[in-house]
């Protein structure tokens, strides 16, 4: 299979330059908006023209260039400003605030496309003895802040486009491992690895626009993580080129070679090395699948009957379950419904409320998907149903499953969406133990609301669950609220910092699948220990001297959280509203 043209994302935002989010056949949607957030009418915030951009001057590095045009080919080199532009920044929501208000203070000097592994040796070794600062770049998808310029020496920065690293290897069907290069984005990895009748199962909301080394560099979970566990499950060898030399595993099932410097690479954000090619499981694909919908009276009801379903070993290959204020969000997504559908949609409305009694203020929606082969599908759908109903649980069938399949890649858009409005929408998600999940769902909740509010907007807030484990869950929170004008990345800021001392406190991790990038830099400690930072940081002088691979990355400074943006005088200004 040839590879297809890679096509980066717009600058801007979300998504290719010619696709946005509309919601023109949504008629709920913004009244839903103005009414739950207390916006205006007349708010428009559109992002400058790419003209009226003006990026750093770009630096130079002259012995650095002169040894990449010695290994590399004259079209392996950018330096462009719209080619710097698309690297500057991953897409947080600083990074977008930023860029779509012309704010770029820092944008690489020069962005390099490596071939094969040989290109990366060259590169990585030149930076070493160079002093030139690399940063691996995927498909650009983060969220965290992973691929932000935060060398503050001045030094020459390179941003690594793997992109042209895309070639699935080889599969081994007895095996059932797969040996892949890292920069091959979702859609074109499953297409070849379909072509040999297998799957990874490894869905990320960003699977149309991210890679498989930004995966496994940032620790990523898919949407069918309750079947095929997260990127680090999945992993069973790989080879990353760090400037001590290559770092080569094994691909064996399982070891006893003391530490395991496999995980060590894995979620390592680029601060150690570059992966260059992962060797993971893959699995056939499934004979059956198929996606549904099911209303519970409340959020604890699904969380139960999730739970009874891990214990029993029944779970779907999905369980999204929403809270009350995701379902209604859900709902006002709804496409308009006329003629037969519209009165379907009617009499299941009055059925559930009038015979079921459910509470539509209180109910929870949650979308499952059931998969395998004849028997294990059916079985998996029915012990899984027959939980569901124990808890309350009344089953909508495949019309909401289908409305999530064909939307389930789209919602990253909606953020661009928001911010032309004005809107500051964001998410922060973590994990947690079951015993703790209900009373960290409600705290956190309400810490990020509070925040909303101390920041004097109406605050709106919710959460769901996608990914159950043995032990626990993923809580994924989302929040938004309309933008205080001249100080939004302060609001942004401080209740960001909400969730994550509200994830602390509750015996929570800083995130779940995100990673840490600079986003999360101010919890780290907490979350690992002084001395598990002392750790990594021993890790990183020792594989990197220089410290040219991606720096001020899951390290956190002296002063984190001074150092993250949010002054104590924001904090005291938003906290007098306590």
């Amino acid at each position: 299979m040839a590879a297809p043209e890679i096509r980066h994302m717009k600058w801007w935002g979300w998504g290719d330059e010619d696709v946005s989010f509309s919601d023109a056949d949504k008629p709920k949607l913004w009244p839903y908006l103005q009414r739950e957030l207390g916006l205006p009418d007349d708010i428009r915030t559109p992002p400058v023209s790419f003209e009226e951009i003006e990026l750093p001057e770009a630096k130079t590095n002259e012995p650095f260039t002169n040894a990449l045009k010695v290994a590399l080919g004259e079209d392996q080199l950018a330096a462009d400003k719209n080619t710097r532009l698309v690297h500057a920044a991953g897409k947080a929501f600083r990074d977008l605030f930023r860029l779509r208000r012309g704010q770029v203070d820092f944008a690489p000097d020069l962005v390099v496309f490596p071939a094969n592994e040989d290109d990366v040796v060259a590169i990585v070794k030149a930076a070493h003895e160079h002093n030139a600062v690399l940063i691996p770049f995927g498909g650009g998808s983060n969220i965290a802040g992973c691929l932000e310029p935060q060398d503050r020496e001045g030094r020459f920065i390179v941003s690594l486009d793997m992109c042209r690293m895309c070639r699935v290897l080889e599969v081994n069907q007895r095996a059932l491992t797969a040996s892949i290069q890292p920069g091959v984005y979702g859609p074109h990895m499953e297409e070849q690895l379909e072509e040999h009748g297998v799957t990874l199962g490894h869905f990320p909301d960003s699977f149309m626009h991210s890679t498989l080394g930004g995966w496994v560099a940032t620790r990523s979970a898919g949407m069918q993580s309750d079947k095929y566990g997260k990127i680090e499950d999945m992993v069973i060898g790989l080879r990353m080129v760090t400037p001590s030399g290559t770092l080569v595993t094994r691909t064996v099932p399982k070891a006893s070679n003391g530490i395991d410097v496999r995980h060590l690479c894995i979620g390592s954000e680029g601060i150690l090395g570059v992966i260059t090619e992962v060797t993971v499981q893959v699995h056939r694909l499934p004979e059956k699948k198929v996606f549904e919908g099911w209303i519970f009276p409340d959020f604890e009801s699904g969380v139960q009957a999730i739970h009874d379903c891990v214990r029993l070993g029944c779970l779907p290959v999905i369980t999204r379950l929403n809270d009350p204020k995701k379902t209604a969000l859900s709902a006002a997504f709804k496409k308009t419904q006329t003629g037969f559908k519209e009165k379907i949609g009617n009499i299941v409305k009055w059925y559930l409320g009038n015979i079921k009694k459910i509470d539509f203020e209180k109910c929870c929606m949650m979308i499952t998907a059931c998969e395998g082969d004849y028997d294990t599908f059916h079985m998996q759908r029915r012990e899984s149903a027959h939980l569901f109903r124990k808890r309350g649980g009344v089953c909508l069938g495949e019309s909401p499953g289908k409305s999530f399949q064909e939307a389930k890649f789209d919602f990253p858009h909606v953020r661009d969406y928001l911010m032309d409005r004005g809107v500051m929408g964001d998410v922060s998600e973590t994990s947690v133990t079951w015993d703790k999940l209900l009373p960290f769902y409600e705290q956190t909740l309400a810490a990020i609301e509070k925040a909303i509010e101390q920041t004097g907007s109406k605050p709106w807030a919710g959460c769901h669950i996608s990914h159950n484990y043995h032990t626990g869950a993923s809580l994924y929170f989302t929040f938004g609220c309309l933008q205080c004008e001249g100080r939004e990345l302060e609001q942004y800021l401080y209740i960001k910092r909400a969730a994550e001392d509200a994830f602390m406190a509750g015996g929570g991790t800083l995130s779940h699948h995100h990673a840490v990038g600079t986003e999360h830099l101010p919890w780290v400690e907490a979350d690992i220990s002084k001395t598990g930072v002392k750790a990594v940081v021993a890790l990183k002088d020792g594989l990197d001297p220089r410290s040219v691979m991606n720096p001020g990355k899951i390290i956190p400074g002296a002063e984190p959280l001074r150092e993250w943006g949010l002054t104590e005088e924001a904090i005291a200004r938003f906290n007098k509203a306590d």
